[in-house]
C-alpha cells in the first residue's frame, strides 16, 4: 500500500497526486515503474566461430514510470482547476527533473526518485460527472529509489597515513548506491578503496582546511565541492566503485603529513531497484 505520492518541481512546491486520507481529492488508481529492476543494458561480442556471446558488461538502463490517477472536486471546475496544478508541476519537469516522493507499506518507508516527464495524456471525463482521469509517464536518468533519508558516515581521524582509517556504511537497499566521499585535508596521493577492492587513486596533496569530494553518480572530482579536480584522479589505475547493499566500509591511506582534520566522510542513501 502506497499512503502518498507528491511531486515536487525544481524550484517549485509539492503536489499531492495522492493520498488516502478521508476526503482526498486526488489519488493514484494504478503505479507502474516505482520499483522493480529497468531493463538491464548488455554490452556483448558475438564468439567467432560458435555459438553465444561474450558478456562485456551489464548496467541498468534509465527507469520508466507510469502512474494513472483521478481527481474528484467539488464540481467539473474545481476538478479541472486542480488537474491545472498537477499538470503546471509535471509540464515544469520537462527539460529539469523534480522530484517524485511516496510512503510505501505500513512501516512509513519514505522514498524518492529524480525525474522528468515523459508525457501527459490528455483527460477523461468519467459519465459526465467531477471526476477526471490522467496518465503521466516520467522517465529517470538515475534509476535507483533512493531512501529520503540521506547518510553520513565519518572515519575516525587519520594518524598514520600509510595504516589509513575506514568509514563504514549500510545501503539498506536492494542494489548499489552512488554516494559522494569527502576527502578532508590534509593528505598526500589519498587512496579510496571498497572492501571488495575497487579503488579509486589521485596524485597531488589536499592541504588542510580543504577536502577533495568525489561524487561517484556524476563523476566528478571538486575541491571543496567547487573546483573542478578531475585531473588528479589517476584513471588508469582507478575504478569508479559503488555501496552495494548490506554493511561494509570503504577505507582512506596515504602519504605525506597529515593534521587533525584527516578523515574520510561518506554521504549516501540506500537505494532500491
Amino acid at each position: 500500500m502506497i499512503s502518498t505520492i507528491t511531486f515536487t518541481p525544481s524550484g517549485g512546491s509539492p503536489i499531492t497526486i495522492h493520498a488516502v486520507t478521508i476526503g482526498s481529492t486526488a489519488v493514484v488508481t494504478r503505479a507502474e515503474g516505482l520499483q522493480g529492476s529497468p531493463p538491464i543494458r548488455e554490452v556483448k561480442t558475438v564468439k567467432g566461430q560458435q555459438s553465444g556471446a561474450y558478456i562485456r558488461s551489464k548496467y541498468v538502463d534509465a527507469r520508466s514510470i507510469t502512474l494513472e490517477g483521478e481527481i474528484i472536486g467539488s464540481s467539473i471546475e474545481d476538478s479541472f482547476d486542480k488537474f491545472d496544478a498537477i499538470a503546471n508541476g509535471f509540464m515544469q519537469s520537462i527539460n529539469t527533473p523534480g522530484l517524485l516522493k511516496w510512503t510505501r507499506d505500513t512501516s512509513g518507508q519514505a522514498l524518492q526518485i529524480d525525474c522528468q516527464l515523459q508525457s501527459l495524456s490528455p483527460l477523461v471525463l468519467t459519465n459526465g460527472g467531477n471526476m477526471l482521469q490522467y496518465q503521466v509517464t516520467l522517465v529517470a536518468a538515475n534509476p535507483r529509489v533512493l531512501d529520503q533519508s540521506e547518510t553520513t558516515s565519518n572515519s575516525s581521524v587519520i594518524t598514520d597515513p600509510a595504516v589509513g582509517a575506514t568509514a563504514s556504511f549500510t545501503n539498506n537497499g536492494s542494489m548499489p548506491t552512488a554516494q559522494k566521499m569527502r576527502v578532508y585535508g590534509a593528505i598526500t596521493a589519498p587512496f579510496l578503496r571498497l572492501t571488495t577492492g575497487a579503488g579509486l587513486t589521485f596524485t597531488g596533496s589536499v592541504a588542510d582546511g580543504n577536502y577533495l569530494e568525489i561524487d561517484v553518480l556524476n563523476r566528478t572530482v571538486k575541491t571543496n565541492g567547487t573546483t573542478n579536480a578531475l585531473s588528479t584522479l589517476n584513471a588508469a589505475v582507478s575504478d569508479w566503485f559503488e555501496l552495494p547493499a548490506g554493511t561494509s566500509t570503504v577505507k582512506l591511506t596515504g602519504s605525506g603529513s597529515v593534521s587533525a582534520n584527516t578523515k574520510l566522510q561518506l554521504i549516501y542513501r540506500s537505494a532500491w531497484a
